[in-house]
């Protein structure tokens, strides 16, 4: 499945240091394997210029800066994480910023940026003070964007909490992120670009 050394980029888009997600992300590490390298930025210390689409009126600029740290940071990992608490069903404005980014990043010529990302394995440990049921629309969204590039989907770690340090009161949460980056991811590679995975379809509802 993996046949090369993992390296893991753990993106850290809560706008608190050591929040619930972060620390639910931490627990999902530790298990990894010695030697696994990884590295972990989180995108209040990087920073994105606005993303403006320019598709239709002019070229997308090389990255530089913040942009260019994260995009190198981005290309080098076989494991991408986007570790996040929910907010409004979805995830904080700098993590959606930085997918933005990898729109303009498609399209800079020399980068092959899809072509980078084929193969690599996206994943997502999100919190959220109810329960999965509301991390659904991002984990479909993410889904898509890992299809899209060809990428593997890893899946979606979740953990119950909203108060500071309430992620060490789910039991649940901390004993799925002991084998979670164990899971076998699913491969998109060879599936039409803009359709979602297959789903087992539900038995309609008796009346």
């Amino acid at each position: 499945m993996y046949n090369k050394p993992r390296r893991f980029l753990f993106l850290l888009c809560s706008t608190r240091r050591l929040g619930n997600s972060e620390q639910l992300a931490y627990c999902a590490a530790h298990p990894l394997p010695f030697g696994t390298e990884q590295e972990w930025l989180h995108l209040q210390d990087f920073l994105l210029p606005e993303f403006t689409d320019l598709r239709h009126h002019a070229s997308f600029p090389q990255p530089v800066g913040n942009a260019k740290t994260l995009l190198t940071a981005t290309v080098q990992a076989t494991d991408v994480v986007l570790v996040s608490p929910l907010y409004m069903y979805n995830m904080p404005a700098q993590a959606k910023h930085y997918l933005d980014h990898w729109n303009a990043w498609l399209r800079i010529p020399n980068l092959n940026f899809r072509q980078q990302m084929a193969g690599k394995t996206l994943w997502s440990i999100v919190v959220s003070n109810v329960g999965k049921f509301e991390a659904q629309p991002l984990e479909e969204s993410l889904i898509l964007t890992a299809q899209y590039l060809k990428m593997q989907w890893g899946g979606m770690l979740h953990g119950t909490g909203s108060l500071p340090n309430d992620i060490q009161n789910d039991d649940h949460a901390q004993l799925l992120a002991k084998s979670f980056f164990a899971t076998p991811p699913v491969s998109f590679v060879g599936t039409p670009e803009a359709l979602p995975p297959t789903r087992p379809k539900k038995a309609p509802l008796m009346m």
